[in-house]
């Protein structure tokens, strides 16, 4: 094998554009926690992979044209020049920073930016010296060129595991030292917190309670992965008394795993639904993996949202040393609101704890911030939080952003929900949104994850949309038709107007909506679910 003097310029053009290439393969992956089975999940990464078929075929066409010049050396240059110019043009463009959430670029990604260029620009130029040295017309080597965008998915994939094995490898070290740090501060109370949905917003809620007595560091954001945790753990000192990690699971083992790295004393379940169904495969499958986070044993407490009561207390039944078990919740429970009263301004309502009664205020709208202040406030009164401080955190709550965070303009009011919204959030929105004296807007792409349900509650979701608001505005033809179906069905009377994606929609809020309009903004999908891709 070997590469004719000169060939150090194609060299060049080849890592280039292998290093271009990866970022939106790179991207692809990071919005799906690095799992590289699942690369064409990206509807937009397929388009692009098709525009790149398109472009080989086109120049193939060209050189093929040339073979037949007696030029044909330099003519087969100039056209592989302008091939790799047309690439690095459409991929240049591709990573624009157009997207909801821009690529991240992590130690790890960084990582997998390098080395998947050099692997794939190693590949590349070693098929290329063995073209060179195997055939007898040097213009046919040129095809590996070519070529090289076709056969770029499989090249990264393959990357991707080989450096996947060293990344798992890495996060091992850490998940070591993550649990090593938290084994050391026998004296700091950990409290874990999961389910499908408020898992956030209680934790921010126990933070501000918790807060007005201890030192308390809880996971930043949406940090509820291993590699999350670990880095919150990082931040720990001598100096707090409480750490508050938040769990997510979207498959299987998941909370099994957060359990084994935090080994939480006190635990929080806000709910249980089919979000996350097209990867858990089975609603029992959700259910086990939620309840997971109540086997703290017999020393430690759980706080349980009363909607899964049943579920909790069957998965606390087939424990050897079950916990001490509250239950919260507007419907009933140890810890209950009462009297609840919601309007524009924010809510009020009676707080139950046992027998005893008490006044809250919260600015927050929505039941289910209700809920979730609940959950928060049972955990921190048996945390010996004293009520009066509880109540005084309750009433300084901040929303968490994009979770029914109220906006208020100079021309109309926004309720901002468009964080990975799921059946029951959805249903709340909808009737925080019915609380509105004003013409009510709904902005949403409809419900992703549920597996076979998705079809199904996105149905439900439009009949309940024609309940409450005055105009729907779907994002995406196809993903929203089981919505605008269910619109129709439950008698709405209002307009429908339907957009490829989220960018025209919103370019044309100017043509539909009045000022002093009620504008819900339900869900915002990563790119990867955007269909004009």
């Amino acid at each position: 094998m070997t590469l004719l003097r000169g060939d150090w310029f194609y060299a060049v053009l080849v890592a280039l554009d292998a290093f271009f290439m990866t970022r939106p393969y790179l991207y692809a992956i990071q919005q799906d926690n690095y799992r590289v089975r699942e690369i064409f999940k990206s509807r937009r990464l397929s388009f692009v992979y098709l525009f790149d078929i398109c472009a080989v075929a086109i120049f193939t066409g060209i050189w093929l044209a040339f073979y037949f010049l007696g030029t044909r050396a330099f003519w087969g240059f100039v056209t592989v020049l302008f091939f790799f110019i047309a690439e690095f043009a459409m991929y240049f463009m591709e990573d624009l920073p157009d997207r909801k959430k821009p690529l991240k670029y992590t130690k790890r990604a960084v990582r997998c930016l390098l080395f998947t260029t050099i692997f794939v620009s190693a590949v590349t130029l070693v098929a290329f010296a063995a073209a060179t040295s195997s055939l007898s017309e040097q213009y046919l080597r040129y095809l590996v060129l070519f070529a090289f965008p076709v056969v770029y998915p499989l090249m990264f994939i393959a990357s991707a595991n080989i450096i996947n094995v060293f990344e798992r490898l890495n996060n091992i070290r850490y998940m070591r030292r993550a649990r090593k740090t938290l084994a050391a501060r026998k004296d700091i109370i950990k409290i874990a917190v999961t389910g499908s949905y408020g898992k956030t917003s209680v934790k921010n809620f126990l933070h501000a309670m918790l807060a007005t007595k201890f030192n308390v560091l809880s996971t930043p954001a949406s940090y509820n992965t291993p590699m999350g945790i670990c880095k919150s753990v990082a931040m720990l000192d001598a100096t707090h008394d409480v750490f508050i990690a938040e769990f997510g699971a979207r498959r299987v083992g998941d909370i099994s795993k957060l359990m084994r790295l935090v080994r939480p004393k006190f635990t929080l379940l806000t709910g249980i639904n089919c979000q996350h169904l097209e990867t858990f495969r089975t609603e029992n499958n959700i259910a086990r993996e939620k309840c997971k986070i109540l086997d703290v044993g017999a020393d430690g407490l759980c706080v349980i949202s009363n909607k899964v009561k049943n579920r909790a207390e069957e998965a606390l039944l087939g424990m050897k040393n079950a916990p001490e078990a509250l239950f919260a919740g507007i419907d009933g429970g140890d810890v209950r609101a009462e009297n609840v009263t919601m309007g524009e301004m924010g809510t009020s309502f009676t707080l139950a704890i046992g027998e005893k009664r008490y006044q809250a205020y919260t600015s927050l709208i929505g039941m289910h911030n209700v809920e979730n202040i609940l959950l928060a406030a049972a955990m921190a009164y048996s945390l010996g939080v004293e009520v009066p401080n509880i109540l005084a955190a309750i009433e300084d709550l901040a929303p968490v952003p994009h979770r029914l965070q109220l906006i208020r303009t100079e021309s109309i009011v926004i309720i901002d929900d468009s964080f990975n919204s799921n059946p029951d959030g959805a249903a709340c929105a909808l009737d925080a949104l019915k609380m509105f004296d004003r013409r009510k807007v709904v902005l949403t792409p409809g419900l992703v994850e549920l597996g076979g349900k998705q079809s199904e509650e996105n149905y439900k979701l439009g009949k309940k949309m024609a309940e409450v608001c005055d105009l729907a505005l779907l994002v995406g033809a196809k993903r929203s038709d089981p919505i605008r179906r269910g619109l129709v069905d439950g008698g709405f009377g209002g307009e429908i107007h339907i957009y490829d994606s989220l960018a025209l929609a919103e370019r044309d809020f100017s043509n539909r909506l009045k000022t002093g309009d009620a504008l819900l903004i339900l869900n915002d999908l990563p790119d990867i679910y955007d269909e004009k891709r």
